[in-house]
Parts: C-alpha cells; sequence; structure tokens
C-alpha cells in the first residue's frame, strides 16, 4: 500500500478531513440517523463511501460503480483496493468483484 492511502485511510479512521496530491477525504455528519460518513475523491470525483463507525480492523468502503467505469485507472482501481473493495482492471474495462461494469 501506498504512503497516500496509508494516509487516507488514517483520515478517514481519525474522522477528519484530508487532501494531498489528488486525493481527498471529506468527512460527513448524517444528523438524522446519527451516521458518519467519509466520502473518497480522487481528481474531484467521487470514487467510495467509507462509513467509518462499522470500520473494524480493516477498512471497507462502497465503490462509486459509474465513477470507477467511466475512469479505469491504475490509480483508482490502487485507491479502491486500499479501502478494501475488489477492485481490478481486465481489457481495459473495470472490474469489482469479478463482474465488469
Amino acid at each position: 500500500m501506498r504512503k497516500i492511502e496509508r494516509e487516507m485511510i488514517k483520515a478517514i479512521r481519525d474522522g477528519r478531513n484530508w487532501k494531498s496530491g489528488n486525493t481527498e477525504v471529506v468527512q460527513v455528519r448524517d444528523y438524522l440517523h446519527g451516521i458518519n460518513y467519509a466520502y473518497i475523491y480522487l481528481h474531484g470525483n467521487h470514487i467510495a463511501t467509507a462509513h467509518p463507525n462499522t470500520w473494524d480492523r480493516y477498512p471497507h468502503a462502497e465503490p462509486k460503480r459509474r465513477t470507477f467505469a467511466n475512469w479505469p485507472t491504475a490509480t483508482t482501481r490502487s485507491r479502491l483496493r486500499a479501502l478494501g473493495v475488489n477492485a481490478s482492471i481486465k481489457n481495459g474495462c473495470a472490474v469489482l468483484d469479478g463482474m465488469a461494469l
């Protein structure tokens, strides 16, 4: 895992906003339901939503399928994988959990 990805995960776990280079974490609180969310952005595009309240030792997040399908880059894949998402690229197409998007 890259240093930027370790810092991204630390920001999510710490519940703080963070930005470095092309990656950003924005913390959001849903006061109605009492849930915290962390929106993860790459080049200003929302690539995933993490739910820090439910994180155990290992991170996991819900990927934005459309964003990954539109920009199936190695960097997007790497950020998603750091968040615990089973993301890959096959023949230039985005793949999540073994299914092409």
